[in-house]
């Protein structure tokens, strides 16, 4: 099998390898996508790919999800719910902002990360999971123009980078969940 998002240096053109926890932890989360392909010559090739990050509209600007602790986080991957790690890339998302490599996925202005926006460059974290896997950061005013822009996506016609590294470990990650709070809530 080919995985088209690794966390380290490419394997194929457009391809990264990624850290075997993070590929694994996105594998039992449901997260990874599967496509297999044939040639005229009955040559069959599996591939996959992880979820991605795009920080900005343009298909090449898709980068791999970041591992964790590659980003210094408080808590590994290996202690994360889907939640944590949404929370996780809320941060990663902020820090982005801050180091001004962040583009709102409709529109491609520059997401800020400041107090106190105008209306017109507030934004959100938004977690797509359907044929396309993927964070990104829209303004509000860009959200209902998205899904008409992310349908028919496909990761498989994406190229992805690798995630740059933020320094997350002043980040305050969430209380973990207990099993008796994940039973009190169903």
């Amino acid at each position: 099998m080919t995985f088209g998002a690794r966390c380290t240096r490419p394997t194929h053109e457009g391809e990264h390898p990624m850290h075997d926890e993070l590929e694994s932890w996105f594998a039992a989360e449901g997260l990874m996508r599967y496509a297999v392909t044939a040639d005229e010559h009955g040559q069959v090739e599996e591939s996959a790919r992880a979820p991605l990050v795009a920080l900005g509209p343009r298909d090449d600007q898709c980068v791999v999800a970041p591992a964790p602790e590659a980003c210094r986080y408080p808590r590994p991957l290996r202690e994360m719910s889907m939640e944590d790690y949404n929370a996780f890339m809320y941060r990663w998302l902020e820090a982005a902002a801050r180091a001004g490599d962040l583009r709102c996925a409709n529109c491609g202005r520059q997401i800020r990360d400041a107090d106190d926006l105008p209306d017109p460059d507030t934004w959100d974290a938004i977690f797509v999971e359907k044929e396309l896997v993927a964070w990104m950061a829209v303004h509000f005013d860009c959200k209902k123009w998205l899904a008409k822009k992310l349908k028919g996506m496909h990761p498989f016609e994406l190229s992805s980078g690798e995630a740059p590294v933020y320094d997350l470990s002043a980040a305050e990650p969430p209380p973990p969940h207990t099993l008796s709070e994940a039973t009190d809530a169903t």
